[in-house]
């Protein structure tokens, strides 16, 4: 995801978990200690490779330039893993052959959760090594319930889905009672109309499905490679399939509690990201007239928040007021990447200066929809992961406290989420990650990521311990550019198994 709009989409979905990249397949060599062993698989059928489907429609997309090697195959996986040969699912998967004579196999996983994963073969050609790359066959897919993957469709009513809910921030005067009417909205479609399989629509399953798909590819192992959620699939397929995981690189790291854990920790995520942009602001007073000492940069977007709580400015096209928890909410979007730091400081300058210029709120998530599926897919993973408190007034009290804490984020990261009110049992939970299996697992991570903080990264390494080595980069923004650099040898070394997973430190620009 390379454009601003499509970037935002990641984001927004990890929020909704964004953001800032996994049970025992039957079938599989060995069982492990984290799971029963189940009864064994059918074989799998032969895979026709043919034409891919057109892109699944997301959020903000941009179209994608997909490879014209890049084919696409169905793999049938059952709905359950514990009755394999009960009801099945068409997973579908892609790949580009390298055409090098003794190839590696590495599947790419999508961040989100929500997106289609099917076109990362053809956009990690560019986002890799090229060494890696040469030699490698890479294989994408679209997660169970997303996209050509049986897709989940709760029926969320469009309101419920405006892009300024993706990140549930609170009213101006601090109270979250839309975000639980949204919330509780959205679990009743998805427990209404979503029907049987939504239960099976989790991380534990996604993460069989890749195992099942290395088994009708007729691989021994499969290696693998996601960000931001992505990198949460990794953690979980490390774990639950330690032996034929192959080599896994982990890249802006969800921490080992999944992605609710991500959500609360945001809050010192954007805390960490501001201080780089404060710093690039500050140096250009010139242009944007925020104030030429990076320290009080901070106070006065925080000031500008309060005013425009307390005075929102109308957009002058007639889609809406910005309010100041909409402009911290688009801040958080903003700091993604240090190539939108222009779009942000012009915007603060422009609310500062009390004039939105005509065509700014593009930049803000307020008119946009977000597709059916895109939600549902999403909070069904995000929900079915794990157990969220069920009492308002907790919420209420953690976004107060989260808002005193972290107040460039208004208390966004302690907000209730439709899993508060989500009524579906799910299948299973996904296991967290330890140290039993192979030295195989490489993190990566920039010091200064508003959706996966750095402190993610160090918890997911002493979870997995001796498996695992964690390289940082001096860089701000979310997901390392591993293409070059002093990262891109360390990622080379490692998907080409030419070194063990390694901990260290990359210098900017190098």
């Amino acid at each position: 995801m390379h454009t601003r709009n499509r970037h935002r989409a990641a984001v927004l979905a990890l929020a909704a978990a964004c953001l800032l990249g996994s049970a025992v397949q039957p079938g599989a060599a060995a069982t492990t200690a984290h799971a029963p062993a189940r009864a064994p698989a059918p074989a799998p059928s032969p895979l026709h490779w043919g034409a891919c489907p057109p892109p699944a429609a997301g959020p903000g997309t941009a179209p994608v330039h997909r490879d014209p090697r890049q084919r696409c195959a169905k793999v049938s996986v059952p709905l359950d893993y514990q009755r394999p040969n009960g009801p099945h699912l068409g997973i579908e998967i892609s790949r580009i052959l390298s055409g090098a004579r003794h190839a590696r196999s590495l599947m790419t996983g999508q961040g989100g959760p929500g997106g289609s994963g099917i076109d990362l073969p053809s956009s990690e050609e560019s986002a890799l090594p090229g060494q890696v790359t040469a030699s490698t066959d890479l294989y994408g897919l679209d997660y169970r319930g997303i996209g050509a993957s049986a897709p989940l469709d709760c029926g969320i009513a469009p309101a419920d889905r405006a892009e300024a809910t993706g990140i549930p921030y609170p009213a101006p005067d601090g109270g979250i009672a839309a975000n639980i009417g949204v919330a509780r909205r959205t679990a009743a479609a998805c427990a209404r109309d979503a029907g049987a399989e939504i239960r099976y629509v989790n991380t534990a399953n996604i993460a069989r499905d890749i195992d099942s798909v290395r088994r009708a590819l007729g691989l021994r192992t499969l290696s693998y490679t996601g960000t931001s959620y992505g990198s949460y699939v990794g953690e979980v397929y490390a774990t639950l399939f330690p032996r034929t995981a192959g080599r896994v690189l982990l890249n802006s790291v969800v921490p080992p509690g999944g992605v609710e854990e991500a959500i609360t920790n945001k809050g010192e995520g954007v805390a960490d990201a501001f201080g780089p942009f404060a710093t690039w602001v500050a140096a250009r007073d010139s242009t944007y007239h925020l104030g030429a000492a990076a320290t009080g940069i901070r106070a006065t977007v925080l000031a500008l928040a309060r005013r425009l709580n307390g005075a929102p400015l109308p957009f002058p096209d007639g889609d809406g007021r910005l309010t100041g928890n909409l402009l911290l909410e688009a801040q958080e979007v903003l700091l993604e990447q240090q190539s939108y730091y222009p779009v942000l400081a012009g915007l603060l300058a422009d609310a500062r200066a009390g004039a939105i210029p005509p065509g700014a709120g593009s930049a803000l998530p307020v008119g946009s929809e977000l597709p059916d599926n895109f939600v549902s897919a999403q909070d069904a993973i995000i929900c079915n992961d794990t157990a969220w408190p069920r009492d308002m007034a907790h919420y209420r009290a953690a976004v107060a406290r989260s808002a005193r804490r972290y107040p460039l984020t208004a208390g966004s990261p302690a907000n209730v989420w439709a899993c508060a009110f989500w009524d579906t049992p799910t299948s299973d939970r996904a296991p967290r990650p330890d140290d039993r299996g192979p030295a195989d697992v490489q993190l990566v991570q920039n010091t200064a990521d508003p959706s996966t903080p750095l402190s993610d990264a160090r918890e997911t390494l002493h979870a997995f311990g001796r498996r695992a080595g964690l390289v940082t980069v001096d860089a701000a923004g979310h997901g390392v550019d591993t293409s070059s650099g002093c990262v891109a040898d360390v990622v080379t070394r490692f998907l080409t198994g030419a070194a063990s997973p390694r901990s260290g430190h990359c210098p900017a620009g190098d």
